[in-house]
């Protein structure tokens, strides 16, 4: 039994990871084509290319192969006596992550040890027994980009659903486009707080109040939502929790029932279907510095040329050089730096796939980078006050690439070497050269 749950979820992590569920693909199919709105249009044309793109190739639909957060479901009478699922779900995490060539993303300690696990265990980990003879098991991939959105909120037991709604669709606003519009919305109502949280968790594959789903979007109206989940439950008399998961578009999970020693994988695979971009209209070459300086918020590009992929872990030690007054170990001058933090690569490929990380989290470097002669950054989401004041005042530029298209973005990388912190995994800095590379000006 040990080892058909070790195969199962070896096997739910590369699915929940490359496939998309074929609901959710058919509602954002039909939100590409209904929508008036030409800029998301062109931004689902490149989402549904990259599904399509990743199924057919078997690779990441995000570069951010996030935390894996394993529920199984274990039947009283069924043959799981002495088994540690635990040690058994980490296990299956380390292989399938290092043979199918996924990001590893998880630190030894959130507080007093950063360092990467090299494994992307520990996996987050929930049992729950029930009647039945079977194990089930459900797995969800949760990235950082969307994860970091997510909101908690301890209502009185007086408040209305109408206040409820309200909340909800306030974490959505502010999320914004750091979480890859448009995103999927679990919520969690019942429990204690962190019983809500959870339940926010399996509402993806729990979902149990679809009244409430149906009134919510009727009242938010809101085409950055492409679906929601709601799974409710018990709570104190005094208590209403109510937890809200934002996923990006790229939502990622896969389930399977082990019964009578056998698996079966729910496997739900959409019909794809062609979905047109436009053409951008300006190549801009990174060398071509005076071109750069001249671009406006609003315009779209296909950049080709050098840059650079720097993110948190780089940004934090390029700083530290800085503030110390040390030599950096490479030049910034005119340089443009990417936000992302690739897959590694596979035989056969310059790049795995690649895509933009959130911005803000970078934010507190810009005057400094700028300063130091940094000319454009590329990421995702919304920059803080600061950052834009900066971004400004050094006359730089702030680029977006769509984000959750990472194997589309791959095919823009011509060439990739890693030039400094290689101890860094995910997170070294590397050199690429890329062709036709889709963004905006976003400042």
């Amino acid at each position: 039994m040990k080892k058909l749950i070790k195969s199962a979820l070896k096997k739910l992590c590369v699915q929940a990871n490359i496939a998309y569920d074929k609901d959710l693909y058919d509602k954002l199919f039909r939100l590409y084509s209904t929508t008036d709105n030409s800029d998301l249009k062109n931004k689902l044309s490149y989402i549904l290319k990259n599904i399509n793109l990743a199924y057919k190739i078997n690779r990441p639909l995000c570069q951010d192969t996030g935390v894996v957060i394993v529920f199984f479901k274990i039947g009283v009478n069924a043959p799981a006596a002495g088994i540690n699922f635990n040690k058994i779900a980490d296990e299956a995490v380390k292989e399938a992550y290092e043979e199918n060539f996924f990001r590893k993303s998880i630190v030894k300690n959130a507080l007093s040890d950063r360092t990467n696990t090299t494994t992307n265990a520990p996996a987050e980990v929930y049992i729950e027994f029930e009647d039945s003879d079977e194990i089930k098991i459900d797995v969800l991939i949760k990235g950082a980009g969307s994860e970091n959105m997510s909101a908690l909120k301890m209502f009185p037991p007086s408040a209305e659903k109408t206040d409820i709604f309200k909340f909800i669709n306030e974490v959505v606003t502010k999320a914004g486009e750091k979480a890859c519009p448009p995103v999927v919305v679990g919520v969690g109502i019942g429990g204690t707080m962190d019983g809500a949280a959870l339940l926010s968790k399996k509402s993806f594959f729990e979902a149990n109040e679809p009244v409430f789903c149906g009134e919510f979007l009727e009242y938010a109206k809101n085409e950055n939502i492409l679906d929601i989940k709601v799974c409710s439950a018990a709570s104190h008399i005094a208590s209403l929790p109510v937890a809200v998961s934002i996923n990006c578009h790229c939502t990622r999970h896969a389930s399977c029932v082990i019964k009578n020693n056998n698996i079966f994988f729910n496997n739900n695979v959409p019909e794809f279907r062609k979905a047109d971009s436009k053409n951008f209209a300006k190549e801009i070459f990174t060398d071509d510095i005076e071109t750069l300086k001249n671009l406006r918020a609003g315009d779209e590009i296909l950049l080709t040329g050098e840059i650079l992929i720097a993110r948190d872990a780089a940004h934090k030690r390029l700083y530290q050089l800085m503030c110390s007054k040390e030599a950096l170990p490479f030049e910034l001058k005119n340089k443009i730096i990417f936000y992302a933090g690739p897959c590694p690569a596979k035989d056969g490929e310059i790049s795995g796939p690649t895509g933009p990380t959130t911005a803000y989290r970078m934010d507190k470097y810009c005057d400094a980078f700028y300063r130091t002669g940094v000319i454009a950054t590329i990421g995702k989401g919304e920059r803080s006050e600061e950052a834009v004041s900066a971004i400004k005042k050094y006359k730089g530029k702030y680029f977006t690439a769509i984000g959750g298209i990472s194997c589309v973005l791959a095919q823009c990388v011509k060439s990739s070497q890693v030039i400094a912190f290689d101890d860094l995994g995910a997170e070294a800095v590397r050199k690429l050269y890329v062709e036709k590379l889709p963004l905006k000006v976003n400042i």
